[in-house]
């Protein structure tokens, strides 16, 4: 019985990229094919009722010790770990749907830990272990629970699937990220006979450093290309054991496998840890999960589109721009008021309209539609916007700040933030369409916006080519790789790539680590001036050329999907036949 278990913060629900691949790839004939069964492995966030509620909702909820729910035998196969390791186990059963094709569906156990009372004595031994064969020094992050309930949920990992699943079975396990590692070592620790798999959505050191460096991106890369050879990243940038994640994925060099979701990400972790052999490496990339649509439904769904924005700004665009994304640093969002900018005065000699919409917050789940409501019929929401709760807060201030000034001296293109997950009348206030949903965004969009400073791969950034659309994003983008080899013989190229890194390769290693905002700027701004033109001849803005770009994606944009693109997970459980 061969057994894949993903040990990761996803188990339960979707909450972010790692849902979408693991949705993906779980739903694959092939990976079916390789495995059994799978687990979906993590913590018990509190409250613990919502997983239990969310296993109920999207599947079965077996047992849970927290609400004493279960059968005996449930019962009698997790009571004495919960006894030795002082655990709450719940248990279940989660329908995954696919994204791609939602006729097609798998079910997967999850098994989520509660791990707050642990005993100490089993939590100390574990972490001595780690200190003893790979050099862990756990005690450094007490403090840090994000790192600590990692760890703890890989103390009883092992007893609990061989409870569920018996002595003989064949395991390969994913660690999904750093969250994952420290179950993973527990295998090698015990010295199974399992395959490793980390899956390196990113590599977080670098992720950290491109982040806080005033040179983001064009000073990283730069550097990496300069230094990899003859330089760590820690000899570079300084020590990176104040990070436990950093640490983490650092021992991942141990396991069998290594997946790494671009180019960027493969380098970066042989940048990290050099001495990795490069054969465990492989370059997987994501893929998306779009359905097929045909030119009328396009230009329906550019109706609902254009109807909202001309309610909003009483004006119906000839081209329609969207960013759909987190409102974190890592996204470069200022680079998009950048480029429209210029556009805006190219839009304005041809006598063209435009508007963009950026769908981003900082609420991971959104805001309450009672609020939006409110917040609609007060003061005008999204066209304008208050500071504080239930409106703006933390970073979605600079953003709605800087689309106020350009709305306030653009021509031709206006700009809306709609600060909320998800788009649709109940979400997004009685202005949106009635029968409007967030499909339309992604299928009536001309452009999807992608100019990040790091992106491992960029899922969103690729989103709207299966219908027609554009990608706009830069190099440090993973999936930029992806889209110059999918559409490379296609007799349309529905993407732009912007090379802001390459502006920083004439500067030397000092004067890179020593970029200046200002600088940095400067070298961006001349990048989208010269680019920009590009940019137009690129949209699809006339009927024809829509259905145009519409056809060539029905004929190039599946090998990017899901289906063509995740076998390795699948390939890899010939690892299990030893």
């Amino acid at each position: 019985m061969k057994i894949a278990v993903h040990v990761t913060h996803e188990s339960v629900k979707k909450i972010g990229g790692i849902g979408s691949v693991l949705s993906g790839v779980c739903n694959l004939r092939a990976y079916e094919q390789c495995y059994d069964d799978t687990v979906f492995y993590g913590p018990l966030f509190d409250p613990s009722a919502q997983t239990s509620s969310y296993l109920r909702k999207s599947g079965e909820l077996l047992f849970s010790s927290h609400d004493n729910f279960g059968r005996d035998n449930y019962l009698h196969l997790f009571e004495p770990i919960m006894q030795k390791y002082a655990i709450d186990i719940v248990y279940g059963e989660r329908k995954l749907v696919s994204e791609f094709d939602i006729s097609r569906h798998c079910t997967v156990k999850v098994i989520n830990i509660g791990i707050n009372k642990m005993a100490e004595d089993r939590v100390e031994d574990f972490k001595f272990r780690l200190w003893e064969r790979f050099g862990i020094e756990s005690n450094r992050y007490r403090d840090d629970w994000d790192y600590e309930q990692y760890l703890r949920i890989a103390v009883p990992y092992l007893e609990i699937l061989g409870a569920l699943f018996g002595p003989d079975a064949e395991y390969c396990h994913f660690a999904h990220e750093y969250m994952g590692v420290p179950a993973a070592l527990s295998v090698l620790m015990d010295e199974k006979d399992h395959t490793t798999v980390f899956v390196a959505h990113e590599v977080t050191t670098a992720r950290s450093i491109i982040e806080d460096h005033q040179g983001h991106d064009v000073s990283f890369y730069n550097i990496l290309r300069k230094a990899k050879a003859n330089k760590t990243l820690e000899q570079l940038f300084g020590s990176q054991e104040h990070n436990p994640r950093s640490e983490l994925i650092k021992r991942a060099m141990n396991f069998d496998h290594i997946f790494a979701v671009g180019d960027h990400v493969r380098d970066e972790y042989l940048f990290l840890v050099p001495e990795t052999p490069k054969d465990k490496i492989k370059i997987v990339y994501n893929g998306i999960s779009a359905r097929t649509v045909n030119f009328e439904q396009k230009l329906q769904s550019r109706a609902h589109i254009e109807d909202y924005v001309n309610t909003l700004l009483n004006f119906r665009p000839n081209a329609i721009f969207t960013h759909v994304t987190r409102m974190v640093v890592s996204k470069g969002i200022w680079r998009d008021i950048a480029l429209l900018y210029v556009l805006d005065r190219i839009f304005d000699d041809n006598n063209l309209t435009g508007a963009c919409i950026l769908l981003s917050t900082v609420i991971g789940t959104g805001r309450d539609g009672r609020d939006i409501f409110k917040m609609e019929a007060d003061y005008g929401w999204p066209v304008l916007h208050r500071e504080g709760w239930p409106d703006l807060i933390g970073d979605e201030k600079d953003a709605y700040n800087q689309i106020q000034v350009f709305n306030a001296r653009s021509k031709a293109i206006k700009a809306v933030f709609l600060n909320q997950f998800g788009f649709s009348r109940t979400r997004c206030g009685k202005r949106v369409p009635e029968d409007a949903e967030f499909d339309d965004l992604r299928i009536a969009s001309d452009a999807e916006f992608g100019f990040s400073i790091y992106e491992p791969f960029g899922i969103a950034q690729i989103e709207t080519i299966p219908f027609g659309g554009v990608s706009l994003l830069s190099s440090s983008c993973g999936s930029a790789a992806l889209l110059r080899e999918t559409f490379r013989d296609a007799p349309i190229k529905p993407f732009v790539i912007l090379d802001f890194i390459s502006a920083g390769g004439k500067l030397n290693l000092n004067a890179l680590k020593n970029l200046s905002t200002k600088q940095r700027d400067t070298m961006e701004h001349e990048v989208l001036q010269t680019r920009a033109q590009q940019v137009f001849d690129t949209l699809p803005l006339t009927d024809e050329q829509k259905r145009c770009y519409l056809e060539n994606a029905h004929q190039y944009a599946p090998t990017i999907s899901w289906d063509h693109l995740a076998e390795d997970y699948a390939i890899t459980a010939a690892a299990l036949v030893h």
